[in-house]
């Protein structure tokens, strides 16, 4: 995975106020199973974009080879999953309000991009930007995979599979070009080795699912990097449609000692109708 170097200095979260308390109060951010998320596609878009790109650039007597080898190094690929939190360069976006945050009745919390940066690093799950793009023509690993194949002889297993591995760990980070609005940043695992790099499993039962997560402990690794904390959080925003006041979630925040954040409390000036 290439992590992402913008001049952007904030990334924003949606959500409703029972998780606003887990990340703030309780210093956890959970990552979910991108295969359980809203694009159906998730994972698989990548995957089959570049095999038509790598396809499109062979002789037709290269095709087999180009089959046998994706379908041998991916046998396995639909049991792997990448875990990841959200983010978007949008503040205040109506679509995100509505899709992500109870439709505006939640609220929307601002991360000091840098800050979460280090902190995905040092947990295992680095910060990246996710690429909307239908083209993946120009990427190298499709070049590299190219020419792997027209020189199959020539390379041995262990590049092969160095490429394959290189294609599995891209694919958290494309998305299908009609989710380009939500600008998404991502805290993101390998879909190798998640317990090893995130520790134990944990789940989120419903009334009719049950949803396994892990979790980035932000206090945590706030402490081991020498990060004041309450600097992470750059604004919290309550939703259009919120019952929530600011005083109330001001007093809230003083109560759980965090009156540093009091102050960077707002409320949306997003439009937005409740349906």
């Amino acid at each position: 995975m290439q992590q992402e170097n913008t001049e952007i200095k904030n990334l924003y979260h949606y959500t409703d106020f029972n998780a606003m308390q887990g990340i703030i109060v309780k210093g956890e951010i959970w990552l979910w199973n991108l295969r359980r998320m809203n694009d159906s596609q998730e994972m698989e878009y990548f995957i089959k974009e570049l095999k038509l790109a790598v396809k499109n650039k062979l002789l037709p007597d290269e095709i087999k080879t180009m089959e046998e080898l994706f379908q041998s190094h991916l046998k396995d690929f639909k049991t792997l999953s990448s875990y990841a939190a959200c983010f978007s360069e949008y503040a205040d976006d109506a679509a995100q309000w509505a899709r992500y945050a109870k439709n505006g009745m939640g609220v929307c919390i601002a991360f000091n991009k840098e800050l979460l940066s280090q902190i995905g690093d040092a947990g295992k799950a680095p910060l990246c930007k996710v690429n909307y793009s239908k083209s993946v023509e120009d990427l190298d690993l499709v070049s590299d995979l190219t020419a792997a194949i027209k020189n199959y002889k020539h390379f041995n297993q262990e590049q092969i599979n160095e490429l394959f591995n290189r294609l599995i760990s891209s694919s958290p980070l494309f998305k299908h070009p009609s989710f380009i609005s939500e600008k998404e940043f991502r805290l993101v695992s390998l879909p190798y080795n998640i317990e090893e790099n995130l520790g134990k499993a944990h789940f989120y039962v419903e009334e009719t699912n049950i949803k396994e997560y892990y979790i980035l402990n932000l206090q945590k690794i706030c402490s081991q990097l020498n990060i004041h904390y309450s600097d992470l959080f750059t604004e919290i925003c309550i939703g259009p449609q919120a019952r929530v006041t600011r005083n109330v979630l001001s007093n809230y925040l003083s109560a759980n000692g965090y009156d540093e954040l009091c102050s960077k409390i707002k409320i949306s000036e997003c439009p937005l109708r409740r349906f």
